[in-house]
């Protein structure tokens, strides 16, 4: 068992600070009250004297353990169809990448890794842990979305090899068109009809059943309503990323109630596709009642920017409660893992980020972090 004392709690649901203690046994969170009294003399107690502890931060949109350093490192992009949904981001994750100390040192806890955009469908997304020695020890979930891409990296990547898609249209067209034929075969399958398995069909299964969401890159705005025509139209669950300039169309999204996970907006700048990148669009969104999360991309955003990234949006109209909550309990309900994560509750797991100042702050540093009840990083004597 582990026992952190003297904490000062941050309660995502509620908003708000609280004065408790920590109980911690068999990976899960056991008591969350004040004055825990164990009589097990094998209970390791630490005195967190008053420092802030937070459910550990989730980053719902990265390339973690798939794309590293350069090109070469990349196993995040089959890029010799645009079509691969059967294609799953475990299998191309490398648990030793050195960015996970990065990610849990920073009190990331939990991530979901994704293909790239290369592709228009590039295949199925996964929800880790950022510590395991494996990738069996380290997932919670695959999988967990169904990447898609809108706009430029698709269009750039084949017009390239003088293939489809090479303009929006065709990128819409071939969403389509494998939509069309997943849900007949997923409609044969659950009538009990005879077909011939088709393993890319069957990815698509747990996308009609409701299982997983579509996980959609776009940033123009006309890549956005696009997007969101073709999902209704098959009248799929599904997230908005990057959503870059998705605030020109707040009050649509805040219609249709459709969770977006915005940045990362330090390598914006970068893209012709993002030039009319807003700061304030997170507060935008917030301020309309939009589920909104806050993601790195990374490496596109080193994740262990991730917290500074969401400090820095304070001066962009998000306060600090919100920025905490857009990377704690937000994104585990877009994730649909917030029954695990996302808030410090009895039963969850323990998967929590210990900081000696306000978290949100650029002289903040973590000081302890804790995945499934394990201590993976202390920087106090």
């Amino acid at each position: 068992m582990l026992l952190l004392k003297n904490c000062n709690v941050f309660d995502s649901l509620e908003g708000q600070f609280f004065l408790s203690d920590i109980l911690i046994e068999d990976g899960k969170i056991k008591k969350v009250k004040k004055n825990i009294i164990v009589n097990n003399l094998d209970t390791n107690v630490i005195d967190v004297k008053g420092n802030t502890v937070c459910p550990g931060f989730i980053d719902g949109h990265s390339h973690i353990g798939m794309w590293t350093l350069n090109d070469k490192g990349n196993d995040a992009n089959e890029c010799v169809k645009p079509l691969t949904p059967a294609l799953r981001a475990i299998d191309g994750l490398n648990p030793h990448d050195e960015a996970f100390r990065d990610a849990y040192s920073s009190g990331i806890t939990t991530v979901m890794i994704c293909p790239g955009s290369g592709n228009v469908i590039g295949g199925q997304a996964a929800i880790i842990k950022t510590y395991g020695s494996s990738v069996e020890e380290m997932t919670v979930k695959s999988p967990a979305a169904m990447k898609i891409a809108f706009g430029e990296n698709p269009k750039n990547v084949y017009s390239a090899q003088k293939k489809s898609p090479s303009s929006r249209m065709s990128t819409a067209f071939l969403i389509r068109e494998m939509l069309n034929r997943a849900e007949k075969y997923y409609e044969e399958e659950k009538n009990g009809s005879y077909h011939e398995y088709d393993e890319e069909l069957e990815a698509f299964i747990p996308v009609f059943s409701g299982e997983i969401p579509l996980k959609i890159h776009a940033h123009r705005l006309d890549d956005i309503m696009t997007a969101i025509r073709i999902a209704e139209e098959f009248g799929l669950d599904y997230t908005l990323d990057h959503c870059t300039e998705g605030y020109m169309a707040a009050d649509y999204i805040k219609e249709k109630n459709i969770p977006v996970m915005l940045g990362p907006l330090f390598s914006f700048a970068t893209k012709v596709e993002t030039k009319d990148a807003c700061a304030e669009a997170p507060a935008i969104f917030n301020d309309k009642g939009i589920l909104i999360s806050l993601i790195s991309d990374h490496p596109f955003m080193n994740c262990k920017f991730l917290p500074l990234y969401a400090g820095l949006l304070s001066r962009y109209g998000l306060d600090m409660i919100d920025g905490l909550k857009a990377l704690t309990i937000n994104p585990a309900k877009a994730l649909r893992i917030d029954n695990r994560v996302g808030s410090i509750e009895e039963g969850k797991d323990a998967d929590l980020a210990v900081f000696n100042g306000e978290p949100l702050e650029t002289m903040t540093k973590v000081v302890l972090t804790i995945i499934n009840g394990d201590i993976v990083y202390k920087d106090f004597d």
